[in-house]
């Protein structure tokens, strides 16, 4: 009994893996058929990102994005869901930061930076990123956005693995088009 009591707190714990970073600002633009989304995350950068970023391996922050159609008084249904990843190495000879954004594994844009402050500007302000398509969506749909960012992965006893996540924010309804 104790065990099993053991065990349900370890799992309990594990899921509660949370992220001291937050969403801090999700704004969504309806251009044409595509979604655009623009979001911001703070406190993001800690000391085992740094250290991560500065060994030059591979560093990326996955935002999960999804289209739901917004139902008053039941369960929102989800249409649609999209991962943008930003992914960061470090240079060590050009001493430069080179940033990679790919959206649903397919890479759509990349950028250089020079410095620790615009490395953490680039990879946690996304501005105006097309996420989804409209198109075969029926006009007048109320729809919202949901995003949470993922940074990385922990075990927990060294044997319980957990994703370090925010919690999701909701951008404001919209109407289909």
């Amino acid at each position: 009994m104790r065990a099993t009591a053991a065990l349900l707190f370890l799992l309990f714990v594990a899921s509660e893996a949370r992220a001291e970073a937050r969403i801090s600002n999700l704004q969504v633009a309806v251009d044409g058929a595509q979604v655009e989304a623009t979001v911001a995350l703070e406190g993001a950068f800690d000391r085992r990102l740094a250290e991560r970023l500065e060994s030059g391996l591979p560093t990326s922050i996955l935002y999960r994005f999804e289209l739901h159609k917004d139902r008053k008084r039941w369960y929102d249904r989800r249409l649609r869901e999209a991962t943008l990843e930003a992914v960061a190495m470090y240079d060590a000879v050009e001493r430069q930061y080179n940033v990679h954004y790919k959206l649903d594994g397919k890479l759509v844009e990349s950028k250089t930076v020079h410095d620790r402050a615009a490395l953490e500007q680039a990879m946690t302000h996304i501005g105006d990123m097309p996420i989804f398509s409209l198109e075969g969506l029926p006009r007048g749909w109320r729809l919202v956005v949901k995003v949470r960012a993922e940074l990385g992965s922990r075990t927990i006893l060294a044997i319980i693995p957990s994703t370090i996540a925010t919690d999701w924010a909701d951008s404001k309804k919209f109407r289909s088009p």
